[in-house]
């Protein structure tokens, strides 16, 4: 469980290596991680968990992405989704549209952790 200051986020990825890279990530840097390695499974667990954040990482061209995006917003909006992205991948029209932050897969080491807590201050 986490601590009351602890920022609590759930990190949704269908490739298992970087999600556990991604996960181990935040945990190192003082957050509560909950991992899924699905978006079906990430929006069950959304629905169940008091989570502070969440981080979408699911295809290259974000159109799953987008769909798990829009599940998340309707159950709880105020609820920050950060979503991944591939630098090098045409994405589909619209696929970021709700994500309250957008970050290049390349920058995701030296900026998620900055982002999580930037989004997560004023909630």
């Amino acid at each position: 469980m986490a601590s009351r200051s602890q920022i609590s986020v759930l990190c949704i990825g269908s490739e298992p290596i970087t999600l556990n890279l991604r996960c181990s990530l935040l945990s190192k840097n003082g957050c509560h991680v909950i991992s899924s390695s699905s978006g079906h499974e990430g929006v069950l667990r959304f629905e169940k968990e008091s989570v502070d954040a969440v981080v979408v990482d699911l295809n290259h061209d974000g159109a799953d992405a987008a769909l798990i995006i829009s599940a998340l917003k309707n159950a709880r909006p105020k609820v920050p989704v950060i979503m991944l992205v591939d630098p090098a991948a045409e994405l589909a029209p619209g696929a970021t549209d709700q994500a309250d932050a957008v970050l290049k897969k390349s920058e995701e080491s030296s900026r998620l952790v900055n982002i999580v807590r930037g989004l997560t201050q004023h909630h």
